[in-house]
């Protein structure tokens, strides 16, 4: 995005900066005390005032200065407190936030040290970085950190600078960061499955499925054998056909995005070129035809909820662990188990697929101002960030208030009720302070499938160790474009992803012939797919040589 069309962009908002900001913003000096008007500064005292701008995480409480009340909060307010930091926060709505935000910083005048940015675009925060509004924080934490984040940038989340450092070599930002571990695994990938109703199986003698044939045969028993009991043949498949996203698109060796990583090949790939994504479509299309896969609720996730409340999807795609399901279905079926299933062969000599969460995620943007004056409070505050115990406190509270260890080291919950954690003031951290301060955290797969049934257990842990994996998360592993490829990007990204689920969802239902595959593939190259694939593998190629030896 150019620099005019940034301000353009941003001066949109503008008239609207009095009546939103009286409206929308909260002063939270109750839960992080009090602050100067703007800018940052340093008493006599040696205490650093900053001030922080955000918007509303996801508080259990109904107004943001209520957070002090809470016991992890005051935990944060004591870190804070011992590195001498004065916080004042400034809460925003999420509605109004990105208006707020904008128009903030199209005055230049008046700015929060900190800004979460997360509404804006790589183009445009790199503009911002230009016009020197927001200033680099590699330089602050180099200089100034004390070590827990020199530690994590360069150490514990490995491909944070890679992922975040700018063409001139300069990170503008720092983010929500995520590392998986299972014993000496540092980077234990998540997984998602198809889930089946394990106990309508159960009930009707059928094996679990060990190929693409008999899956599609215990969901057409499931319907002709009733299972759910009402009499009607209306046990379903949940998936979305728009896109590759689905996990049986996997078992065909297909990757999960128009534009996506094939980590077997090294290579940015897309599906469409694969020689096996005319049998995937073929084989949604039969399902369509025979009532397995409903096109007026395929992909819509609203009705997902309902039917599944109905006691009426028979499987789905999910998270392997997922423990959430279930309970919505309890009242008809209080016995339901969505068990996952390893990835089923489906093409003659391919090897399927699993679609995995990377172990190292970051996501979510916080940016330091050109008003901020104090840079090495700066550092001590992400020294705070960014540390272990903040890691603990943000993804999982307090030990002996919302969780325990047990011998072996596994975290297990306390076991409170939403309705206890509320009156006892208890939350995980970023259920608090998402909205203002990053979320960070590094997870114990062990943790993960403590309470997990049987099933769900083996086929996460199965599944870590699974040779052939596609990510689903392609963003976290491509470095920030150049400002060449940036443009490119927002004129080709649009109408390339609009086409892309277009085209699939027409080979679904049928309304577009497999024999013209080829040639809708041809609308694609034209519409940018190939320039599209060579920008990402240029930025993965980038992201590769930027790791860390």
């Amino acid at each position: 995005m150019k620099k005019s069309k940034l301000l353009a962009l941003i001066l949109a908002g503008c008239i609207a900066v009095s009546s939103l900001t009286a409206c929308g913003a909260a002063s939270g000096t109750s839960a992080g005390g009090s602050a100067p008007a703007s800018g940052s500064a340093s008493a006599a005292d040696g205490v650093s005032h900053l001030k922080i701008m955000g918007t509303e995480g996801w508080a259990p409480c109904t107004d943001w200065n209520e957070v002090g009340e809470y016991s992890a909060f005051k935990t944060l307010q004591g870190w804070l407190d011992e590195a001498k930091l004065d916080v004042e926060w400034e809460v925003i709505t999420a509605e109004q936030y990105p208006v707020i935000l904008q128009t903030r910083l199209a005055s230049g005048n008046d700015l929060p040290d900190i800004v979460k940015v997360h509404t804006l675009d790589d183009a445009a925060l790199l503009a911002l970085a230009e016009q020197g509004l927001i200033i680099p924080i590699n330089e602050i934490i180099d200089k100034y950190s004390a070590g827990p984040a020199r530690e994590a940038f360069n150490k514990t989340f490995p491909s944070v600078r890679p992922l975040t450092t700018a063409e001139d070599g300069n990170m503008y930002w720092f983010c929500n960061v995520q590392n998986k571990y299972y014993g000496d695994n540092n980077d234990a990938n998540g997984s998602f499955s198809i889930l089946y109703r394990r106990d309508w199986a159960d009930a009707l003698e059928i094996d679990e499925p060990e190929n693409l044939e008999e899956f599609t045969q215990m969901l057409r028993d499931f319907r002709t054998k009733d299972a759910n009991g009402n009499g009607q043949q209306d046990e379903i498949l949940f998936i979305d056909p728009s896109s590759f996203r689905t996990g049986i698109a996997q078992w065909f060796d297909l990757a999960t995005g128009t534009i996506a990583l094939d980590p077997q090949q090294n290579k940015i790939v897309t599906p469409w070129k694969n020689p096996n994504v005319k049998a995937y479509f073929a084989y949604l299309n039969s399902l369509v035809n025979e009532g397995i896969l409903d096109p007026a609720v395929a992909g819509n996730y609203e009705l997902l909820t309902q039917k599944r409340a109905e006691n009426k999807i028979a499987a789905m795609w999910d998270y392997t662990n997922a423990m959430w399901n279930e309970p919505t279905v309890q009242a008809i079926a209080p016995d339901a188990l969505y068990a996952p299933l390893m990835p089923l062969p489906a093409v003659d000599g391919v090897e399927p697929a699993s679609m995995s969460e990377p172990g190292q995620m970051v996501w979510e943007r916080y940016a330091v101002t050109k008003d901020c004056k104090d840079l090495e409070a700066v550092a001590r505050l992400l020294d705070i960030v960014y540390s272990e115990d903040y890691a603990t406190l943000t993804a999982f509270g307090e030990e002996g208030v919302n969780f325990t260890y047990d011998e072996e080291g596994v975290m297990t919950s306390c076991g409170l009720s939403g309705d206890e954690l509320r009156e006892q003031r208890i939350a995980e951290g970023a259920m608090l302070w998402n909205g203002v301060l990053p979320r960070v955290q590094s997870v114990d797969m062990r943790q993960q499938v403590s309470t997990c049934d049987d099933y769900k257990r083996d086929v996460t842990l199965a599944l870590i160790d699974y040779d052939k994996k596609y990510p689903d998360q392609l963003n976290n592993f491509l470095a920030l474009p150049t400002k060449e490829e940036s443009d490119r990007i927002n004129e080709l990204q649009a109408n390339l992803d609009t086409a892309s689920q277009e085209l699939a969802t027409k080979l679904t239902l049928g309304q577009i012939p497999l024999s013209d595959l080829e040639k809708e593939v041809e609308k694609l190259d034209e519409l940018g797919l190939s320039e599209m694939l060579e920008i990402a593998q240029a930025r993965y190629d980038r992201y590769l040589a930027n790791m860390p030896s």
